[in-house]
């Protein structure tokens, strides 16, 4: 079983999930440790939306490219939002809607990349 659908199986079942997208690294060093903190921040709300996606997806008996599709305007949101295009004006639309749709397949890769016997489930209170 992959990750996300482990994710998303935990998410319908009511349950919450710790500790899947806590920021990992955190440095000292004043210039360093905020860019990190912001990449990771962005990366964090990226792996939200993926983890949403997949939970309302399986409810929806979504495919995966569906379920891409979904994923894609958020991801989108959170990129425009970034650090990384603060100041600068998109030239091409549907090159950067490209861009942040491999985004979102990207990392959606990585977390299902990762072993799901390591998450960490308890019931919503």
């Amino acid at each position: 079983m992959k990750f996300l659908t482990k994710v998303g199986q935990v998410i319908n079942r009511g349950l919450q999930i710790l500790g899947i997208f806590e920021p990992i690294i955190q440095q000292t060093s004043d210039k360093t440790g905020q860019v990190v903190q912001v990449v990771s921040q962005d990366l964090v709300q990226i792996g939200g939306v993926i983890t949403d996606v997949e939970a309302f997806g399986q409810a929806l008996a979504l495919k995966g490219p569906d379920k891409l599709k979904a994923a894609a305007g958020p991801v989108s949101q959170i990129i425009l939002q970034s650090a990384l295009l603060a100041n600068h004006k998109i030239a091409d639309p549907v090159l950067f809607q490209q861009g942040s749709t491999k985004v979102a397949d990207g990392i959606a890769d990585v977390i299902n990349s990762l072993n799901p016997d390591g998450l960490q489930i308890q019931n919503k209170s």
